[in-house]
């Protein structure tokens, strides 16, 4: 059984092994490390487990004018695609603490090479938008080069 849990201190060793896996998948470098956004700058921060294994996260951080940008959604490698459901698991929590809060718009920045994620991504009502349609207050990964905004 899949559960979605708020992060714990205790699964950031598991987040970071994960995350080197994925990053090992791409020959173009996922992250920018100098800038690397972690649990303590998101204000909600969720991971989903299978038993004690951490196999996916995501993060909700707040910005002006009841916007929020989601940040660090991955999935590990085994546990990705519909027979999962890890992902939509994930969003729908997002979508969920975003819709308590009253946020009105979600944003999201990406890599072009996440073809997977572009589809999942337009597939749960994300609309791809320019760089110039993002909030002036928008935290940019510098690696992001794709970015969508969806209408809560």
């Amino acid at each position: 059984m899949i559960e979605i849990k708020v992060y714990s201190n205790d699964n950031q060793n598991d987040i970071d092994k994960m995350l080197s896996e994925i990053a090992n998948e791409f020959d173009i470098p996922i992250s920018n490390q100098s800038a690397a956004i972690t649990a303590k700058l998101i204000d909600e921060y969720w991971v989903a487990l299978k038993g004690d294994e951490v196999i996916g996260t995501i993060g909700i951080l707040k910005i002006k004018n009841r916007n929020a940008v989601l940040k660090r959604m991955f999935v590990k490698k085994t546990f990705r695609g519909r027979e999962f459901g890890v992902s939509s698991l994930l969003m729908q929590k997002a979508f969920d603490w975003c819709k308590d809060e009253n946020i009105n718009y979600i944003y999201l920045g990406t890599m072009d090479q996440f073809k997977a994620a572009h589809k999942f991504y337009e597939k749960n009502g994300f609309q791809k938008i320019s760089k110039n349609a993002l909030p002036t207050d928008f935290v940019n990964n510098p690696v992001d080069d794709v970015f969508y905004k969806i209408n809560l």
